[in-house]
């Protein structure tokens, strides 16, 4: 198993401007689901298995890739993974594919009448308890808002020292935080919010985060801007690179709309790309 390190950035054009592109959605091994959380999962997974836990359990919801990144790393770690699945009256396209890779990846599956992503987490929590033992399983968190992953964020921004714009999608704020914690002075960085919600928070979350991570606070400037999306919308607009629509698009498409906004260089950290 590898996980590619210093992804590449490519060129493209939005209106004769340069726009820089990091493809960490590139850095998935065979396998694996496209989306670049997973540099920190595996590691903490590694981890907890030292630590003696030997199952892994996950809440998930209708389009996160999260569960199909631990059970990936738990049958190559040789963890039992436990995906907590949503049922719906229809369900979605985008959790079908997924439901195929936790069979593929040896997952057991537990059905749960899809609602609230909370009340799920800790109804889970609940039967994970009961059914496979406290002392040796755990539920992640939702969203696998890791500090390893924020670790091996910061590391791979090392490109950004060059660019004076960063654009980049915000859920958890867990990639947007290791971005932030490998910044410089002279960048400005633009979170584009998934979901819509209190941009106060988000800010106090992220700042959190890159306290508790790093030895040292930057000070470069960020800005969080809520376009009013719910979870499960997406963009679907012509993408010239792979682009998750649920996440990623959305940031490209404010991108689109702000460009002559933006100081040059540009860059845009794609985090993911659609599941197949």
């Amino acid at each position: 198993m590898k996980i590619l390190f210093d992804t590449p950035v490519e060129i493209y054009e939005i209106d004769n401007i340069p726009v820089y592109v990091k493809r960490e959605d590139l850095c998935a091994p065979e396998g694996a689901p496209p989306f670049s959380k997973i540099r920190g999962l595996y590691v903490y997974l590694e981890k907890l298995k030292e630590e003696g836990i030997t199952t892994i359990g996950y809440t998930e919801t209708s389009i996160s890739m999260a569960g199909w990144g631990i059970t990936w790393a738990c049958k190559l770690l040789g963890l039992r993974s436990v995906i907590f699945n949503p049922v719906y009256k229809e369900t979605p396209i985008t959790l079908e594919i997924h439901r195929k890779h936790w069979i593929e990846d040896n997952a057991i599956i537990v059905d749960l009448k899809a609602g609230m992503a909370k009340v799920n987490w800790n109804i889970s929590k609940n039967v994970l308890k009961k059914e496979f033992g406290a002392e040796h399983s755990i539920l992640l968190p939702l969203g696998l808002p890791l500090q390893d992953t924020i670790i091996a964020t910061t590391k791979e921004a090392k490109v950004l020292q060059q660019y004076r714009s960063i654009v980049v999608n915000v859920g958890s704020g867990t990639i947007f935080s290791g971005i932030y914690s490998g910044m410089g002075d002279s960048n400005h960085l633009y979170g584009i919010m998934g979901r819509t919600g209190s941009i106060i928070k988000k800010r106090k979350t992220i700042i959190n985060k890159v306290c508790t991570t790093s030895l040292f606070y930057n000070t470069p400037i960020f800005t969080i801007i809520d376009p009013g999306y719910n979870y499960t919308d997406s963009v679907d607009i012509s993408i010239p690179f792979p682009c998750n629509k649920f996440y990623d698009a959305k940031a490209w498409l404010w991108l689109i709309e702000h460009i002559n906004e933006l100081q040059p260089p540009i860059l845009f950290w794609n985090i993911g790309a659609n599941s197949k």
